[in-house]
């Protein structure tokens, strides 16, 4: 009897102990899935933001694209795909900042149950040139007698005729880099230097940032995406042709699509004339103009795809508008160089190349617009004038402005 007791009292301890590992194993199954469905949830959040912002550059998206269908009820989607940790569906609604919705499934084999989270994420329209310079790996200012500022073409306070105004400036002339170190040198920032958390700045004795140091930099530069367009090929004129004293070897009287293949002359575009223009293969501007000002401006976007570009000449914005030219590099773009003594008005969008300004000769090299790229250098004297105008009526793509589980 007393044999029978202890064999049995160790077969309780035995079942309690196996019971007790089982229910563990079955808790640990569980908490694994459930923080592997939030994971797989985040991935249809992804999703859903690729299909919103396919590529920086591409100004229509069709939302109908890539399996998300026409909306139905309010939403585009479902569309779901099977991971290897689970799967998950996701759609968005039709509004200008859509609101996107994702639900992430894993399943526990041991229980046979499957475990759901749903995501709700809010959206906002994030400005592509949100500082007068951006960089992904640093910025080097060590040229002389280099400053930034920056004005607003869109109010009498702040310009004049939409032009710039040395009298009537701001002091939103940021600059910023996600790594890299950013060397302010003798600069003056009129306005703050924003940096990513690996970051570092170099500020010589006279040098100053108005608006100080943050380490709080985070944002996606997106790679530049081609236009899906037929480009018809440019050609250029037998004989240039003299516009406002320069020479010209394309003219543009005629708004399109067009290319050009190793570019090697001056550009014209006429007032009322919209060009998007690609340049394949390496490419020298001697000059390049856009006519016209305020309701009858031209603009001009280049899309360069080949690895080098280099203005050498003169960049004239009639307006004076940074948003009637625009400049796109892809991943094969990685070197842009400005050698000329002219002011340049623009925006430049290049998140592989290196960009160098060089020049200013005695007189600085006035830079009005924005720059985002890889790397910035400038060598030689520049002030650059940032237009807040673009926040508002610049380029954007969807962001994340809220998050939260549902």
């Amino acid at each position: 009897m007393i044999t029978l007791f202890i064999a049995f009292l160790f077969g309780m301890f035995l079942y309690s102990y196996l019971n007790s590992v089982q229910e563990q194993k079955g808790l640990v199954a569980r908490s694994q899935a459930w923080n592997s469905a939030i994971t797989v949830a985040e991935a249809g959040v992804e999703e859903a933001f690729a299909q919103l912002n396919p590529g920086a550059g591409v100004s229509v998206v069709d939302r109908t694209a890539n399996g998300w269908g026409a909306p139905s009820g309010g939403l585009y989607g479902p569309v779901a795909r099977s991971l290897s940790s689970g799967s998950y569906a996701a759609v968005f609604t039709t509004d200008t900042n859509p609101v996107i919705y994702a639900t992430g499934y894993v399943t526990i084999p041991a229980f046979s149950a499957t475990i759901q989270r749903v995501l709700r994420v809010g959206t906002t329209n994030a400005p592509l040139f949100p500082v007068a310079l951006a960089a992904k790996n640093g910025i080097d200012l060590s040229g002389n007698n280099i400053s930034t500022d920056s004005f607003n073409s869109s109010r009498a306070t702040q310009s004049t005729n939409g032009k710039y105004d040395p009298t009537k400036t701001s002091t939103n002339g940021d600059i910023a880099s996600i790594t890299g170190i950013v060397n302010v040198g003798n600069a003056n920032i009129n306005g703050s230097v924003s940096l990513g958390p690996t970051a570092a700045n170099s500020i010589q004795k006279n040098g100053y940032v108005l608006g100080g140091v943050s380490s709080d930099f985070n944002v996606e530069i997106e790679d530049v995406v081609l236009p899906q367009t037929s480009w018809v090929p440019a050609l250029p004129l037998a004989t240039p042709l003299t516009i406002n004293s320069n020479s010209y070897d394309y003219v543009f009287n005629i708004g399109g699509d067009y290319s050009i293949n190793n570019l090697s002359g001056s550009i014209y575009v006429a007032s009322n004339t919209v060009v998007r223009l690609k340049l394949t293969g390496s490419a020298t501007a001697n000059n390049i103009e856009v006519d016209g000002s305020g309701a009858t401006a031209g603009k001009l976007t280049i899309y360069m795809d080949g690895p080098t570009f280099k203005l050498a000449g003169n960049d004239i914005v009639d307006g004076g508008n940074a948003a009637s030219f625009s400049y796109y590099g892809t991943t094969n773009n990685t070197q842009i160089s400005f050698t000329g003594n002219s002011a340049f008005i623009g925006t430049i969008y290049a998140p592989e190349a290196d960009v160098k300004l060089g020049g200013g000769g005695s007189t600085p090299y006035d830079v009005i617009g924005s720059i985002v790229a890889n790397t910035v250098k400038m060598n030689g004297q520049f002030n650059f004038h940032y237009d807040e105008n673009l926040l508002a009526a610049g380029p954007t793509r969807l962001a994340a402005n809220s998050w939260r589980e549902l």
